[in-house]
């Protein structure tokens, strides 16, 4: 249950709410705190650096591709599988 409180919001903190997800304000506080969580923060900056990992990998599996270096192809998808979940070569 949540709770009802009186605060003050400068005018300039009241126009970033506008840019904040959320119907109400109340909503959109809640998601600013979310968004500064630590825990959060730390989790989304993880899956950024796997997403720049896996983007970086697909661009080299195209380049090995292009050149037909399969033997090399296969030793990335080899080290990448966590990118994929399971192993390509076999489907």
């Amino acid at each position: 249950m949540g709770r009802q409180h009186t605060t003050w919001i400068s005018d300039e903190t009241w126009d970033r709410l506008g840019n904040i997800a959320g119907e109400s304000v109340s909503k959109k506080i809640s998601n600013a705190v979310k968004f500064a969580d630590p825990d959060t923060m730390m989790r989304h900056n993880a899956q950024m650096r796997q997403y720049s990992i896996a983007k970086s990998t697909m661009r080299m599996l195209a380049h090995l591709l292009q050149k037909k270096d399969y033997q090399a192809m296969d030793a990335m998808l080899e080290e990448t599988e966590w990118i994929w979940g399971a192993d390509v070569r076999e489907g």
